[in-house]
């Protein structure tokens, strides 16, 4: 509920001065405690230059009275439902009706007032301008469809917002992580909440319109199923949905006169557009978080200030309460460390020794991941070799194992760097390892992606996009069994370590780059393979929420919160960026050399026997022509809305100096017509003497005359 129902401080709104700061003060006089609050108004940039122009700033209409003071400086009506029946709230929802709806919902939102009593102001206003409508306007059938339109994708969106709100996964298990351990361990779940969604998007679309249409006439697989399948993804599963070459290239129908399914189209559209999907929201939600974080941070985000005088009054259940004071104690110290740390200065002798000691773990990093990749190409290249030799079904599994040893292994190393660096800023250390980790990680994926299109395609295989979709399929798998294996059990025998044998080493610290790039890693081989493994999204969905239970629960048990405070406000967007690229730009261009390039098999998937993939080519040169154009088109209204700013504030100076110059003379006319009628009064007054005394030598000279007629 609302501050004055939830508190006895109940402010009221008083305008203090003509300056743009406001003292807003306790409306019940008994109390000698007042609370002093700001409240900001956006000054006019015109309105210093111009005489006599009220200092008041720019001021909203539906706050304004009748009587022209503004009404956020009032005493704000009374809260219950009776206040919309008082005058203010009479005059308010009046002034609220002839504005558009972007200024309404704008006014109606910065009203001090709970959410239910806003929600109830604005039905109330869309109800009363409802009938102004119908009893002044007499609208067009058309102009009330648009209306009624524009309302109902309002009202469908809003609920749709509240809706996956109140349904967002972790919730309290996040305000948890953020109390106990900051923003920057929690930016990693919040990572993997954001892959989860990801995932269930692309198994949603792929299972209804590929998987489902295929399974209805799906012939029986008379392959023996014996378990191991799990491990290789071999044998039973090859005659499946699973993979590509299960998928047929006719179209489907469904009796004489029944509807048919192109499963060429389909195949394509639906991979396609679950890619173009991911690519503009990765580009749309980069750009949020860059606006966000980096150019209106103070817009956006919390404040000292904010955070110390600002409490939600809903919070009652004893529980929360400790636990929102946990998260305010953790914020706050996150922002004075931030604080600190910009604050320090190194001699010129510690930047020498720090840029020797940054330059020297760069040059042994780099030389690692290129050891590493050079490693994993002889490997790949002598793997059919070896698979010829050894005819063990385990066999298969030597390259994902290798893969998964370096990736374990190597981003270990790199954390021991930590050591020497000896970074300033927490942030700069994660930013630095996600880099070196990236450049192995995405290193290592394609030469695997030259090893499969350049070795296995053109073996001569039968259906070579099936067995890349098996390798991805068991390097994916190896991975997350690396991971819960040093999750469940690396991480456990470290807190030991830690606790009872070597006690100066202590609980470790969550490493948020390790982490974050194994989720990137699986993302980008969940992407290049869900071209040839339709099911690989289920597979990472199951994977990702399984991973969030046991990292969460090795958080807690085997680890510190950081021994440096820091913010990871902007940690969101870094994450987005390197998912976006290198990430997805490599799995598009993997793709695409894939369809100019590669023949598709001649005996298995929807587009054999085709000489390319004619279709996505088509396909992927409309969208490039179209996504040109809108560019161009955008550019071009950038620059003429740009020009009409330029000539709007020419147009503005232009009147204000006009202004100006109409004030001069006015003044200089009133200063003329003054002293002119002071010269008119002086010299009237002259006369006025001047007659007077003419008058009195006039009687004393006849008083003269008649005491002597001689004279």
């Amino acid at each position: 509920r609302m501050l004055s129902r939830t508190s006895s401080i109940r402010p009221s709104f008083h305008r203090g001065g003509d300056g743009p700061l406001g003292i807003l003060g306790r409306e019940d006089g008994d109390n000698p405690e007042n609370i002093e609050m700001t409240s900001m108004e956006m000054a006019n940039p015109y309105s210093h230059s111009v005489p006599g122009a009220p200092d008041r700033g720019y001021v909203n209409s539906a706050y304004v009275g009748d009587d022209g003071q503004s009404q956020a400086y009032r005493d704000p009506p009374l809260s219950g439902h009776d206040w919309f029946k008082s005058p203010q709230g009479q005059k308010l929802i009046a002034s609220l009706i002839p504005m558009t709806s972007r200024d309404r919902i704008k006014a109606i939102r910065n009203q001090p007032r709970t959410m239910d009593e806003k929600r109830n102001l604005r039905k109330i206003v869309e109800k009363e301008k409802s009938k102004q409508s119908r009893r002044i306007l007499e609208l067009t059938c058309c102009a009330q469809c648009l209306n009624s339109m524009s309302l109902t994708y309002r009202r469908v969106k809003n609920s749709l917002s509240e809706l996956l709100h109140s349904i967002n996964l972790w919730q309290k298990t996040f305000k948890v992580i953020r109390g106990k351990f900051g923003t920057s361990v929690l930016s990693y779940f919040n990572f993997l909440r954001w892959l989860l969604k990801f995932n269930v998007l692309a198994f949603v679309v792929t299972f209804s319109f590929i998987i489902i249409p295929q399974l209805t006439v799906a012939p029986k697989n008379h392959l023996q199923f014996t378990g191991l399948e799990f491990v290789t993804g071999a044998g039973y599963f090859s005659d499946t949905v699973m993979y590509y070459g299960f998928y047929t290239n006719s179209t489907i129908r469904h009796g004489d006169g029944g509807a048919s399914y192109n499963m060429q189209l389909a195949y394509i559209f639906t991979i396609g557009a679950y890619l173009v999907t991911c690519f503009f929201s990765l580009l749309f939600s980069m750009a949020r978080y860059f606006r966000n974080n980096f150019i209106n941070p103070h817009v956006y985000s919390r404040g000292i200030a904010k955070l110390i005088f600002c409490w939600d009054f809903t919070v009652t259940h004893e529980s929360a309460v400790k636990l929102k004071q946990k998260n305010l104690s953790t914020e706050i110290q996150e922002n004075l460390s931030e604080i600190r740390q910009e604050n320090v200065k190194l001699t010129f002798k510690q930047q020498l020794v720090h840029f020797s000691a940054h330059l020297a773990a760069w040059v042994v990093s780099t030389g690692v991941a290129i050891a590493c990749c050079v490693a994993v190409y002889y490997l790949a290249e002598n793997n059919s070799e070896f698979l010829a030799n050894h005819r063990d079904p385990g066999a298969v599994l030597l390259l994902p194992f290798v893969v998964s040893c370096i990736n374990l292994a190597v981003p270990r190393f790199y954390s021991m760097f930590r050591l020497v660096e000896h970074y300033e800023m927490p942030r700069h250390e994660v930013y630095s390892l996600l880099i070196r980790n990236i450049f192995l990680k995405i290193s290592i994926i394609g030469i695997l992606c030259y090893y499969w299109l350049n070795i296995v395609a053109l073996a001569g295989e039968e259906c070579w996009e099936t067995l890349i979709g098996q390798e991805i399929y068991r390097l994916l798998l190896m991975d997350f069994v690396f991971s819960l294996a040093d999750s469940l059990l690396g991480e456990f025998l470290r807190r030991i370590i830690g606790m009872r044998f070597i006690r100066s080493l202590g609980l470790q610290e969550f490493d948020i780059a390790r982490n974050v790039l194994e989720l990137i890693y699986a993302q980008t081989l969940v992407w290049i393979g869900t071209f040839f493994c339709p099911l690989l999204p289920f597979i990472q969905m199951i994977t990702l929420f399984i991973m969030f239970y046991v990292k969460n629960i090795s958080l807690m048990m085997n680890f510190q919160p950081p021994s440096k405070a820091w913010r990871a406000s902007q940690m969101m967007t870094f994450f987005i960026l390197l998912l976006f690229f290198p990430s997805l730009i490599g799995v598009l261009c993997t793709l695409a050399i894939t369809i100019w390039r590669l023949k598709p098999s001649a005996g298995c998937g929807p587009f054999r026997g085709l000489p390319f993939f004619f279709i996505l080519t088509l396909i992927v040169l409309i969208i490039t022509y179209l996504y040109w154009q809108i560019t161009e088109g955008r550019k071009i209204m950038i620059r003429l809305l740009h020009e009409q700013i330029i000539n709007e504030g020419k147009d503005k100076m232009f009147l204000i100096e006009k202004l100006l110059k109409l004030q001069d003379t006015e003044k200089r006319a009133n200063s003329t017509s003054f002293r002119l009628e002071g010269r008119d009064s002086e010299q009237s007054g002259s006369l006025r003497v001047r007659e007077h005394i003419d008058a009195r030598d006039l009687r004393f000279r006849r008083s003269v005359q008649e005491d002597n007629p001689k004279a």
